[in-house]
């Protein structure tokens, strides 16, 4: 049986939009019958993730050639006030294929979080009559 497993990126932020909210790019080059969840600045795996991929992935190209894998991208909505300006910030990847006794797995393109689109002031100067 295969258990639980959990990547962590760890980062800072030099700015913070606690209103906005921010985007996790997932690209990932293949994936064999996992399922992927995302979570925030808590691992506590009692809780709902804030994104799951639901079990995905059977072209087996893990164990082959990434290359004829399905590419799979998602994008993942981050709350601004789920994250830190003062300290580290962590964003926590559980794979998850319990039960299953071939081990399924998870090929990564690229991650990548985008910040909040910037707030645009369209201001009118009145004019003197």
């Amino acid at each position: 049986m295969y258990e639980k497993t959990t990547w962590t990126i760890k980062f800072k932020l030099k700015d913070l939009n606690k209103n906005g909210t921010y985007k996790l790019r997932l690209a990932l080059a293949s994936v064999q019958l996992s399922e992927l969840e995302v979570r925030a600045n808590d691992l506590n795996t009692d809780t709902p993730p804030l994104f799951s991929t639901g079990t995905i992935g059977g072209d087996n190209a893990v164990a082959r050639h990434g290359i004829h894998g399905l590419y799979w991208l998602f994008s993942v909505d981050i709350p601004g006030q789920l994250l830190n300006l003062d300290g580290e910030n962590a964003i926590y990847l559980t794979k998850i294929n319990e039960g299953i006794i071939f081990p399924g797995g998870i090929m990564y393109d690229y991650i990548r979080l985008e910040g909040p689109p910037p707030v645009v002031l369209h201001l009118s100067v009145p004019s003197d009559p």
